[in-house]
């Protein structure tokens, strides 16, 4: 059998089928009766009333307030949500959950907590001083005549209070003076307009100067607001009821960017016969023309007022060489180059203007941009806030990204930032968080040892995509510095940086979409991608990612000899489960066989709770034998092929064994009883997942997936979850063709095949 690469295969969905599951487990016991709770609850809303009164004017709104509620950690989750307290559809107290935040084990042991690991779900609520005395009155009833929904939502709370200074003002360091700050406002509907006046006229008695002011009120409730102030802003904003969080906002200073090392001499510029017709969409600094290897494949516009700056230009004017040519260390000057395969639209988002960098206006530019160009499906962003991510707070970059993508159907790749070599400070930069999109880190290359180049910032990423970087591409190294173009002809730059990485995955990532005949589109390209890359990798790692991008792109779109690769791509409605056959031959009975998959989803996106930034995911469960399910007797179990063994099925039957479930054994996805912070430790709500599974041929029967589509918040409902899975099926030392096998007996899936006539490889060869 021949050992050349074959095309994977999709439509992996016509095989679909709905499930209908039986919901399993019990409640938990409550953690306080409800005069316990009450008695505590009753208290806590006298104190927090009664510092609200004592407050200067200035300092809280005319009508409404926002409190904290805090639930005891084993409610964490969706459905333990305390409805009965909030106003639904009908008016109850006035009081409007309007968003959630982690809080942790400090607060959780002042408060009388014995778990010093747990994390409890803090909601703000909004209301106002009448809001209040109808929820005591409420309280204060007997508990015979109110209802069992309420009486135990109220039981599931540890405290009613306000944000407290240090929960509000975060990553600020000791030595902080002055900077640019992020601050972000509660939503509010009878003081929503005065919450705005009122914060400017703070914030102005403290010296900040309104006209470098930024803003954005998003349909979805929450303010972000950028300024420049010092410490005498934290000193007037501490304690401020509307504020939800205030944090330091920094661009990645490009003026201080090693602009590279020109080094004479550069490959020579291919023929040109067409522009490609497959874009790749470049934000960034600028572009410098002059160089008849890029120029003739790229489209310039400005998004930006302000006078280009040359340093900007030139960061700009590199990653568009990365994206066309990938790295040219494997070029000679006397080679002449490949005509790519894409060709680049590059728009300029920052000007000489941006010295003191004010990053809502480039936010701006991209809201724009993304609409405007509806035939760009994957943009490159090697910018964004300095600093590292922070899992309370949700940057404005970050969201205006991932909203992005669920609206106009786009990827972002993004570099995930150059301080992977300050300790403490290491962690992945927005906007490489967001959860829709890929975050890309760099690695280097020293005599063929591959390793994660120090600069680059590290994982995790945050609530709804922890699994952060993505994956890595090459970016070099001062040892192995990366060759690109520069903006003249006959020259090479050598530069290194997660800027430069980015562009080569935005590249490969633009191929497979437009290259494809609509086969794969931008969900499935993130799965696809994903899985490619952590094809010879053991698992993710905070420093690579899932693995390294392969030199060839054909790796993404073929699968190895003695294997299949299925893409299934489709939608779910929450809550709802289908089944998804695994194609298999019962001719192989023999060996190990691997089974090694992607999922992904495309989901809405709530910036106004953290911890539950992604509303939507999908859980997949894996059944490699369909016949095989669990007994139990007497708190005892066993587990019995139905299929293989009938025999020993009727004598546990006869002696009063039981099935227990409803589906077989399940060797992946959610089991019974598991508590919220259990399944999010498990990556229960991350918007991709990677698995693989090793299983004996003998043991394989009719394997299948289940996918549970989730839902969670009250917000972002979806009618239907977006979904993408790529598997991978091996059976290594069978003497079987898998593939041709599979394609025989499952007929409506179709090769993938990708049209690409030109190719620029994206090799970090040195």
């Amino acid at each position: 059998m021949s050992n050349k690469r074959r095309p994977i295969l999709y439509k992996g969905e016509l095989y679909s089928k709905s499930v209908t599951k039986r919901s399993s487990g019990g409640g938990k016991p409550l953690p306080a009766t409800f005069d316990e709770a009450k008695e505590k609850i009753i208290g806590d809303i006298d104190a927090a009333t009664g510092i609200l009164r004592q407050m200067p004017n200035n300092s809280k709104l005319p009508n409404e307030v926002v409190l904290c509620m805090r639930m005891h950690p084993d409610f964490s989750a969706k459905s333990y949500y305390p409805d009965s307290i909030f106003d639904g559809t009908t008016e109850r107290f006035g009081l409007q959950e309007i968003g959630s935040r982690v809080w942790r084990a400090a607060d959780y042991a002042e408060k009388g907590g014995n778990d010093p690991l747990s994390q409890g779900k803090l909601f703000f609520v909004r209301g106002t001083e009448n809001s209040l005395v109808r929820f005591k009155a409420q309280l204060n009833k007997p508990e015979l005549s109110l209802t069992k929904s309420f009486t135990e939502d109220v039981r599931k709370l540890v405290s009613v209070d306000l944000l407290s200074e240090n929960e509000q003002i975060v990553g600020i360091p000791d030595d902080w003076e002055s900077g640019r700050l992020e601050a972000v406002l509660h939503p509010f509907d009878i003081d929503q307009e005065a919450a705005l006046n009122q914060f400017f006229n703070l914030v102005s008695i403290a010296g900040v100067d309104l006209d470098q002011v930024r803003y954005k009120q998003y349909e979805e409730g929450i303010t972000f607001i950028s300024l420049i102030g010092n410490r005498d802003v934290l000193s007037i904003l501490a304690g401020y009821n509307p504020l939800r969080t205030l944090h330091p906002l920094n661009i990645r200073d490009f003026s201080k960017i090693n602009r590279g090392s020109i080094q004479t001499g550069a490959p020579r510029p291919p023929e040109f016969t067409i522009k490609p017709t497959v874009t790749v969409g470049v934000i960034d600094g600028g572009y410098t023309a002059g160089n008849p290897a890029l120029d003739p494949y790229v489209e310039y516009e400005e998004w930006v007022t302000g006078a280009p700056a040359d340093a900007y230009c030139d960061h700009g004017t590199q990653v568009t060489s990365a994206v066309l040519y990938g790295a040219l260390n494997r070029f000679r000057n006397s080679d002449q180059l490949p005509e790519p395969s894409v060709s680049v639209k590059n728009f300029r988002v920052l000007s000489v203007d941006t010295s003191d960098p004010d990053l809502y206006e480039v936010i701006d530019a991209i809201e724009g941009i993304v609409p405007a160009n509806n035939h760009i499906k994957v943009y490159n962003l090697s910018l964004g806030p300095n600093g590292q991510i922070l899992d309370d707070h949700i940057c404005r970059f970050t969201f205006a990204c991932d909203m992005l993508i669920q609206k106009h159907d786009i990827l972002f790749c993004t570099a995930v930032g150059n301080d992977g070599d300050i300790d403490g400070y290491n962690r992945i930069q927005a906007p490489s968080d967001m959860v829709n999109g890929l975050a890309i880190g760099a690695y280097s290359k020293v005599d063929s040892n591959i390793f994660r180049a120090p600069y680059s910032c590290i994982g995790p990423g945050r609530e709804g995509n922890k699994l952060k970087p993505d994956l890595s591409a090459f970016g070099g190294c001062s040892q192995t510095p990366i060759h690109l173009m520069n903006h003249v002809g006959g020259s090479r730059i050598m530069n290194a940086g997660t800027s430069f990485s980015s562009p080569i995955a935005s590249a490969t990532t633009g191929q497979l979409v437009g290259y494809s005949d609509d086969a794969i589109n931008i969900l499935i390209a993130r799965a696809l991608v994903i899985h490619g890359v952590s094809e010879t990798g053991t698992g993710h790692n905070y420093e690579i990612g899932h693995g390294v991008l392969p030199d060839d792109i054909q790796q993404f779109a073929t699968c190895p000899d003695k294997s299949y690769t299925l893409i299934y791509n489709g939608e779910i409605e929450p809550g709802k489960f289908i089944e998804l056959p695994i194609p298999w031959s019962e001719d192989i009975t023999t060996g190990n066989i691997n089974f090694r998959w992607t999922a992904a989803v495309l989901t809405n996106v709530d910036p106004q709770s953290p911890d539950d930034y992604s509303t939507s995911s999908i859980v997949t469960s894996f059944y490699p034998n369909t016949s095989k399910y669990i007994f139990k007797r007497a708190g005892k179990t066993t587990q019995v092929d139905i299929a293989a063994e009938p025999n020993r099925v009727a004598q546990l039957e006869a002696d009063g064994w039981v099935r227990e479930a409803q589906f077989p054994v399940s060797e992946s996805g959610q089991t019974p009883y598991q508590a919220e912070n259990e399944l999010r430790a498990d990556y229960k709500w991350d918007s991709l997942e990677s698995r693989r599974k090793n299983k004996r041929a003998d043991n394989i029967r009719n394997p299948m997936f289940h996918l549970h589509a989730l839902e969670r918040g009250r917000r972002y409902n979806s009618a239907k979850i977006k979904y993408a899975l790529v598997l991978t099926v091996i059976s290594p030392k069978s003497s079987v063709d898998l593939y041709s096998k599979i394609r025989a007996k499952y007929s409506a899936l179709v090769p993938v095949n990708l049209e690409i006539v030109a190719r620029a490889s994206a090799s970090a060869s040195v």
